[in-house]
């Protein structure tokens, strides 16, 4: 760095009134930062209003997943099975939640099936 002395506060002039310019653009745009400062003073809820933080809509979210994967493990396993003991019926020793539940297994299993062989590259 060079030790030159600083220069008179005319030539700081220039950046002076481009400061000024620039400023006078914003405040046209709307977008002066001085103009978008709220006030700091104690917030107050709005009545009536449902507010959860990131969390809370984290688990929100989370369980709205699970509710849909829910349902579309079972659901169809169910229709089948009552569609069964309607027109044909079961065994003896089989019961529409019997048939429920292996439906159920068999879908997750051939679920798990399916990842784990997208996740080995197989099956392409």
């Amino acid at each position: 760095m060079s030790s030159q002395p600083l220069p008179p506060s005319s030539a700081r002039m220039p950046d002076a009134l481009e400061e000024a310019q620039f400023r006078a653009r914003m405040a046209r745009l709307g977008t002066d930062p001085a103009s978008r400062r709220r006030p700091r003073g104690p917030r107050v809820p709005a009545r009536g209003g449902f507010r959860l933080g990131w969390k809370g809509w984290l688990v929100v979210d989370a369980l709205v997943v699970l509710l849909v994967v829910a349902a579309v493990v079972a659901w169809p396993p169910i229709q089948a099975c009552r569609h069964q003991d309607k027109t044909i019926g079961f065994y003896a020793g089989d019961s529409v939640d019997k048939c429920i539940r292996r439906g159920i297994a068999e879908r997750i299993d051939r679920a798990d099936q399916r990842l784990k062989s997208l996740v080995r590259g197989s099956g392409r």
